[in-house]
């Protein structure tokens, strides 16, 4: 027979699959790499059975104690669900504006959810420091997935050999939006060691910091924006920029039309931040041949944001769909 021994044997191993629309005649196969079947339908999955079994490994964590980390969701339910197997208590701190698909995910394994404002990195009350000053108060392990470097040696060690397994070598280009960049730096270091050729394109949302730091190096003020999951208003210690070569700043209109047509297009059902990276890598393709190959990250899965996003009235709250658009889509 063949079984696994717990849903934690299930993550990873995710598929690549060929993005159809959006590239021009004769362009490079773009191929969508879905994070989207990991058990928690989240990237996220991957750092999180890194962090965790890796402490329980050393002796930092044993069963029955309490782990916290902030999350906007997917890593939330990821700990959340790990943490359970593992037999910890798990606390997350989530920003006001997680969807309310997410916040339900963590709280069904049975972790505790905080909801702070939508606040500066530095704001005690904010879901970061939050959860930083519950650890050191109460003595709870902290994930600290900003700044974990098992982070990006989880992405090192498993979705970078996977997508250069699974193209062959041939990858030329590699896409993802950057939240912590866990994901960006472990994998883009690990093609880099395969062939220094690979060209790597981070994507942040217009308001983020990580682009202009990526860039020129330096810090500038954050400004808000709708999409979860990715973006940032302070550096982190998992972003490697070093291995950086590209980045792309794409807004949140951009973003979300992105996921929606994917939808329609692909059927593929994937989250905002989704159609941040996949706007990001159809510009990438605009300047490349056949001969290329251009992965790009798929991190989540849009069932998250059935209310958001994909909801109609809410996009017109925001401001993202017209009531001509929605004619003309009809």
């Amino acid at each position: 027979m063949k079984y696994y021994k717990n849903i934690l044997e299930v993550i990873g191993r995710t598929p690549l699959v060929q993005i159809n629309n959006g590239r021009p005649k004769g362009g490079p196969l773009l191929l969508g790499k879905l994070e989207t079947l990991n058990p928690c339908a989240s990237v996220k999955d991957r750092m999180a059975f890194y962090i965790l079994t890796e402490a329980m490994r050393e002796g930092v964590l044993k069963p029955g104690d309490t782990i916290v980390d902030n999350s906007s969701g997917n890593a939330g339910a990821a700990f959340a669900m790990v943490g359970t197997v593992l037999g910890l208590h798990v606390i997350i701190t989530a920003p006001a504006k997680t969807s309310k698909e997410k916040i339900d995910a963590i709280k069904a394994f049975g972790a505790e959810v905080i909801i702070c404002p939508d606040t500066d990195h530095d704001d005690p009350e904010g879901y970061y420091m939050k959860a930083r000053n519950l650890a050191q108060k109460h003595g709870y392990f902290h994930c600290n997935q900003y700044h974990s470097q098992v982070n990006v040696a989880a992405h090192y060690n498993s979705t970078g050999p996977e997508i250069w397994e699974d193209t062959e070598g041939k990858i030329t280009h590699f896409v993802a939006g950057i939240g912590t960049g866990g994901t960006m730096s472990g994998v883009a270091r690990y093609l880099k060691e395969k062939n220094k050729n690979i060209w790597t394109v981070a994507v942040d949302p217009l308001g983020s910091i990580f682009g202009a730091y990526i860039q020129e190096r330096k810090e500038t003020e954050a400004s808000s924006y709708k999409v979860e999951g990715i973006g940032t208003d302070v550096i982190t210690g998992a972003l490697h920029a070093d291995v950086i070569d590209q980045v792309i700043t794409v807004s949140d209109a951009e973003s979300f039309e992105t996921a929606r047509k994917l939808a329609r297009e692909e059927g593929l059902l994937a989250g905002g931040s989704a159609g941040t990276a996949v706007f990001a890598a159809r510009q990438v393709c605009q300047k490349l041949d056949e001969r290329n190959i251009v992965v790009v990250i798929i991190p989540d899965s849009g069932f998250k944001y059935l209310s958001k996003c994909f909801n109609d009235v809410w996009m017109k709250e925001q401001g993202f769909l017209s009531e001509r658009a929605e004619v003309v889509r009809k």
